[in-house]
């Protein structure tokens, strides 16, 4: 199986002005654990809820923390042909949770570790 038969697409993001707070609410609204971080509708990092908790483990006031300051800006990519073995190479060496897939130098899609245990889980049962 590849990247692309398990990836989403419809990945949310948020400005890079956005407090964590506001990454926080938008988390617990929709169920999501990451945001594309953008600036001037450009995609220049990520953000995770692992960001916000580690910010609320250092007592930061979380109106008071940017997206732009605790995002991750080396983005690790892969291609939405790489094979779901490959993906989780990746994440394995990089020590992340989520990949973004890129094909001609546009973000596309994401894959998490998530989406390959579905994968997975489901060659099982």
């Amino acid at each position: 199986m590849i990247v692309r038969d398990v990836m989403i697409t419809n990945m949310d993001t948020i400005d890079e002005n956005e407090s964590l707070e506001e990454v926080l609410k938008n988390a617990v609204e929709d169920g999501k654990g990451s945001f594309v971080v953008t600036k001037e509708g450009m995609k220049s990092g990520i953000v995770t809820t692992w960001d916000v908790l580690e910010a609320i483990a250092q007592g930061d006031d979380l109106s008071e923390v940017k997206a732009w300051e605790v995002m991750e800006r080396d983005l690790v990519t892969i291609s939405p042909s790489a094979t779901v073995k490959e993906a989780a190479h990746q994440m394995v060496n990089h020590v992340v949770w989520r990949l973004l897939v890129e094909e001609k130098d546009e973000i596309i899609g994401m894959v998490s570790a998530t989406d390959i245990f579905r994968v997975k889980m489901a060659k099982r049962y």
